[in-house]
């Protein structure tokens, strides 16, 4: 290879000219950057055990960003670490007294980094998103705005499922009795849940004193626990809603709404900034600027428009299918055709085998972004819809138990792929723009949680 660079070289002087010109401009670029770096007088703070590499700081930057909080920032001062992303710039990290210096600063002075393609692990951003509407709208605004309450939403499935399992591997049956006063884990969810009764025990007595001296001239709250107060007060039970019972019906809507939302958000957004399909982006945008032009503002009627969204994101639940349908036996029970199952028994239902079964879908193995649409088009333009459903596609449950929540949860997450579409440019954080492959733990898949993503504001870019 070095030998044929040479020879092109020799043949064609100028490419000597063009090479010693970039590297000379790369050489200035760097040296710049290293100045800029060497004139920060600040503590440098850095992974100490051994391991400083790039990945450590993809994955474990939260443990030095609580050292040089507790260390630095508390006090005042400022402090520089490494940034993975583009290693010559330095990366500092200011106390919050900067702040409104940071906020009036000129563009041209202080703006979006030169290098704006900025690296972020989604998973815990679409968490944070989901958390603060399920807050709102199941709960009050006020614990949308509440960070304690958004982690133990969050946290709550998490440790609740982390002790079940840890329970279930190491206590017998018949000790677990015991496990509320000495096993941590158990303790742990014991005191997350009292916790959140704490917080919301101040608002469902504001909510009860308000309903009793009410003249029926006041505007209530819409939200969850209005509903709550309201029906238990208007069937004579207003004392049965405690605050334990309200933290209870809380964190249920949590865990059931929290994580399967986000975990089925994240996996539209892998295949969305696949490179695979990078032709269907600008048809989505087309259709949302469309859309935005003729309502002038996201209502549910616009929402329901973005039907080319609609079909790219059941098409990729017919792919990589998050949900699945599982039962338990609490009794004994037959089929119609006889199939016993005992008392106890745990069911599910295999997604992948009808979902790419030539049978019920045509070409099955090939992602086809709009093959929703045209079944829509064909047929009933209701049937085909990300939230409905049907015994093949069970994104949402089937039956009595499928999700009540499964319209809101679809105009929730088009609302923010309609946000990242339109605002930002998005791809993988690796050498390939291909989706990852899924986490598998039994017969349940997920999307990898731990994948980064480049992002830049295109207004800026």
């Amino acid at each position: 290879m070095l030998r044929e660079f040479a020879t092109a070289v020799q043949a064609h002087p100028g490419i000597t000219i063009v090479i010693l010109g970039i590297a000379a401009a790369l050489a200035w670029a760097g040296l710049v950057r290293h100045k800029a770096s060497r004139e920060l007088k600040l503590p440098f703070l850095r992974f100490e055990d051994g391991d400083d590499s790039r990945q450590r700081y993809i994955t474990d930057s939260g443990t030095l960003f609580k050292v040089g909080y507790d260390k630095y920032l508390r006090y005042g001062q400022a402090f520089k670490m490494r940034n993975y992303i583009d290693e010559l710039p330095p990366q500092v990290y200011l106390p919050l007294k900067y702040l409104d210096e940071v906020k009036s600063a000129p563009q041209a002075k202080l703006s979006f980094p030169y290098f704006s393609l900025l690296s972020v692990n989604p998973y815990p951003i679409f968490a944070y998103i989901i958390a603060r509407l399920a807050a709102k709208t199941t709960g009050s605004a006020e614990l949308s705005r509440n960070d304690e309450w958004l982690g133990i939403m969050i946290g709550v499935t998490q440790t609740s499922m982390g002790a079940a399992h840890a329970l279930r591997a190491s206590w017998p049956w018949w000790t677990r009795w015991l496990a509320r006063y000495v096993f941590p884990p158990v303790k742990k969810v014991l005191a997350d849940r009292a916790r959140a009764a704490e917080i919301l025990r101040p608002i469902l007595e504001e909510r009860v004193a308000a309903l009793n001296a009410d003249n029926g001239k006041t505007e209530t709250p819409n939200d969850g626990i209005q509903w709550l107060v309201e029906y238990y007060h208007a069937r004579g039970k207003g004392a049965l809603l405690t605050p334990e019972l309200l933290a209870q019906n809380q964190l249920f809507y949590a865990m059931a709404a929290i994580h399967s939302s986000t975990a089925i958000l994240l996996s539209v957004l892998y295949d969305l900034i696949d490179e695979r399909h990078e032709h269907v982006k600008a048809e989505l945008i087309d259709e949302i600027q469309q859309v935005r032009k003729e309502f002038g503002s996201w209502s549910r009627q616009a929402v329901s428009k973005l039907v080319k969204l609609d079909s790219f994101m059941k098409e990729s639940q017919r792919i990589h299918y998050v949900a699945r349908v599982t039962r338990a036996a609490k009794v004994p029970y037959t089929f119609k055709d006889g199939l016993h199952l005992p008392e106890g028994t745990m069911i599910q239902f295999l997604h992948s085998g009808p979902l790419q079964d030539p049978d019920f879908f045509e070409d099955p193995e090939t992602f086809d972004p709009w093959r929703f649409l045209k079944k829509r088009q064909e047929g009933d333009p209701n049937k085909f819809q990300f939230a409905s459903l049907s015994d093949v596609e069970t994104t949402f449950g089937a039956g009595f138990h499928a999700c009540p929540a499964r319209n809101y949860a679809s105009d929730v997450m088009k609302l923010v792929l309609v946000y990242l579409l339109t605002k930002y440019d998005i791809k993988y954080d690796s050498d390939t723009q291909r989706r990852p492959p899924e986490m598998a733990h039994d017969s349940a898949t997920m999307p990898s949680l731990a994948t980064q993503i480049l992002y830049r504001d295109k207004s800026v870019s």
